[in-house]
C-alpha cells in the first residue's frame, strides 16, 4: 500500500461560484459589501458610526479605511493596524478576506467616519 492509500479522500471547496449569488468577481463582492454596510448606515442614530475592521491569519487586526478591488479576485484593504496605528494595505481573494462590522459612539467634536470604496487598475 503507498502512502497515498493512507490519506483519506477529501474534497476542498471551489472558489467559483456555486449558484448566481454568490460573487464571481472582485468587483462583485465589494458591491455587495458596500450595499450592505450601506444598509447597516441607514439605521444609525445620529451619534453612531459604522466600525470595519479586517483580520489576518495571526489574528492582528486592521481598521479598515478603504476598500478596493483588482478584477477577477484581489480585494484591497487600506487602513491601520489597531496596536500600532501604522498605515497598512491589506492584499486579499475575495474568498479568505473577512470583515467585522461593528457600531460605535461618534466622539464629542468628531464628525462620521466615512468607509472610501475604490477600484484599482
Amino acid at each position: 500500500m503507498g502512502l497515498l492509500g493512507l490519506v483519506p479522500n477529501s474534497t476542498v471547496a471551489s472558489i467559483e461560484p456555486r449558484s448566481i449569488d454568490e460573487p464571481i468577481s472582485a468587483e462583485q463582492f465589494v458591491q455587495r459589501l458596500h450595499g450592505r454596510l450601506q444598509d447597516m448606515e441607514r439605521t444609525l442614530a445620529d451619534d453612531e458610526q459604522l466600525d470595519v475592521a479586517a483580520f489576518l491569519p495571526s489574528g492582528k487586526a486592521i481598521t479598515v479605511d478603504s476598500v478596493g478591488y483588482e478584477n477577477p479576485a484581489l480585494v484591497i484593504l487600506t487602513g491601520r493596524e489597531q496596536e500600532t496605528g501604522r498605515t497598512c494595505t491589506l492584499l486579499g481573494h475575495q474568498s479568505s478576506v473577512q470583515v467585522l462590522v461593528s457600531v460605535e459612539p461618534i466622539r464629542a467634536g468628531e464628525s462620521r467616519k466615512l468607509l472610501r470604496f475604490t477600484h484599482e487598475k
